[in-house]
């Protein structure tokens, strides 16, 4: 979990914000307004950090380095001291100062137009009062851990659509602490707002490495909001990315990238995707049109190196599901022995849906890896139930702390033969199991946890409760798939009968 204080601070200027524009405009355009001007102040001091450094060094303004891996040139009317003067002037128009300050900035940094709409578009429908009062709340300190909280509050705040960019900060966290991203290429298909690409970045920073030398940042993004909310994340975080707009599952614009490290949070049960049949990808089989799961899985694969990792998040169905082949791509999958471990995650992670979430783990490559001296997990797989971690972080949102991290993750490295040195894995009932493929075989290639780790120890448990508590926990899972479908062909009605 992020510091409480960097927390406080982002949920605080929220609370501020909502109040200002409440009865304005609908809530969804807040993130619009308040992550741009954040992201116009944040480039604003970067630059006047720079040059400060310059003139300690007497050199002069011309001398500052800038570019897409450093600080921006601001011009004269875009520095943020300039447009908060303007806006505060009451015998300047805030939308005309705001208009010029933006377009400034604009023929400076043309690879960053795109991020700039006009000004009337941000604050045009605001009263000049709230127009003073929202850039003197956007003037008080905020660093780069507290724009990202920006984004995971936001989140939270517009519910089902805010699972379209972001991911919750311990869910990535356990991702990256599981694979240990420290050099190679790590990559993120579907990386909504740069959240994986970030905490990869971080975890290098702990490790006492090099986040710029160590590791290379690919990511790809198909909705234009999120892809701009990246670009802007990343820059505030300092991370340097290949990042692409694309759909990719339709055409991968970077076919030949090879990653060392694939991180990911697909769209659950995505449907009507743009399928292709005839693929390359598609090497385990054909994924259904109607869910999009295994072509995300497929994908992942594709993108591999030879000794390369993935973690993605998806739905619980996609541990079980045998309609449209599905079942067929899993076994498949299984047999090339490309599953390492299978985490089934608590519910209440995600404020974007109800649906209960796993962590799939694939790799390339369980052999020893020579030198690397990694224990042989060839023909077996790893599963993790966690459904009963997380504490709960309010009434309905639930966040894995720091310890149930490490007690997944360290499960993962005793197994893999990563941890630390003396760490000898053990299976813990209820917890953890380590599976042969003909376990896997008889169980007909169903990934569901809960079938494998057993009961964990408890006092005056009856006979068959585990299984018992398994059956709920499948019922439950399908019901919540069945009422997200329900919620989807509502919707598709509603634009139907309003055409």
């Amino acid at each position: 979990m992020p510091p409480q204080n960097e927390q406080t601070a982002a949920s605080s200027l929220l609370r501020k914000v909502t109040k200002t524009l409440r009865g304005t405009m609908d809530a969804a355009q807040y993130k619009s307004i308040v992550l741009t001007l954040l992201y116009f102040r944040f480039l604003s001091l970067e630059f006047e950090q720079a040059r400060r450094r310059t003139e300690a060094e007497g050199l002069r303004d011309e001398h500052l380095l800038h570019g897409a891996g450093g600080p921006r040139w601001v011009p004269p009317l875009a520095r943020w001291d300039t447009l908060i003067r303007r806006v505060r002037d009451p015998d300047d128009d805030p939308v005309t100062a705001l208009d010029e300050a933006l377009d400034a900035m604009r023929r400076s940094e043309g690879d960053l137009a795109d991020l700039f709409p006009p000004a009337n578009a941000l604050i045009g429908g605001l009263r000049r009062s709230q127009v003073t009062e929202l850039f003197t709340l956007l003037d008080e300190p905020l660093d780069a851990a507290s724009y990202e909280n920006l984004l995971g509050e936001f989140a939270r705040f517009e519910g089902k659509k805010g699972g379209e960019f972001h991911t919750p900060r311990s869910v990535v966290r356990l991702l990256v602490e599981t694979l240990q991203p420290e050099r190679g290429r790590v990559y993120d298909p579907c990386c909504g707002s740069g959240g994986m690409l970030i905490q990869s970045a971080r975890f290098v920073v702990e490790r006492g490495g090099d986040p710029d030398a160590d590791l290379a940042y690919y990511g790809q993004e198909v909705n234009a909001g999120s892809w701009k909310l990246a670009r802007m994340n990343l820059h505030v975080n300092g991370v340097l990315a290949d990042l692409r707009r694309a759909d990719v599952l339709e055409r991968d614009p970077s076919a030949r990238l090879k990653a060392d490290w694939v991180l990911a949070n697909p769209p659950f049960n995505m449907r009507d995707w743009a399928r292709n049949e005839g693929d390359l990808r598609w090497r385990y089989g054909v994924p259904p049109r109607t869910n999009a799961n295994f072509a995300w899985l497929q994908h992942a694969v594709d993108k591999l190196s030879d000794q390369g990792s993935a973690g993605l998040v998806l739905a619980n169905g996609s541990l079980s599901s045998k309609q449209m082949g599905e079942g067929e791509i899993r076994r498949a999958m299984v047999e090339d022995d490309l599953v390492a471990c299978v985490v089934a995650l608590p519910a209440q992670l995600f404020s974007s849906t109800l649906i209960s979430a796993c962590v799939w783990f694939l790799t390339k490559d369980k052999s020893p890896q020579g030198e690397a001296g990694l224990a042989d997990r060839r023909g077996q797989t790893l599963f993790i139930d966690a459904r009963g971690m997380g504490d709960m972080a309010g009434r309905a949102h639930r966040v894995l702390t720091d310890s149930h991290r490490s007690e997944i993750a360290g499960a993962y490295h005793a197994w893999r033969g990563t941890g630390r040195r003396g760490d000898v894995y053990k299976d813990v009932p209820g917890f953890c199991r380590s599976v042969g493929g003909d376990e896997v075989r008889r169980n007909q290639y169903i990934l569901t946890p809960g079938r494998y780790v057993g009961e964990a120890p408890a006092a005056g448990s009856a006979p068959g409760e585990g299984q018992a508590d398994e059956l709920i926990f499948e019922l439950e899972r399908e019901l919540l798939e069945l009422l997200e479908r329900s919620d989807q062909l509502a919707r598709q009605i509603r634009l139907h009968l309003d055409t």
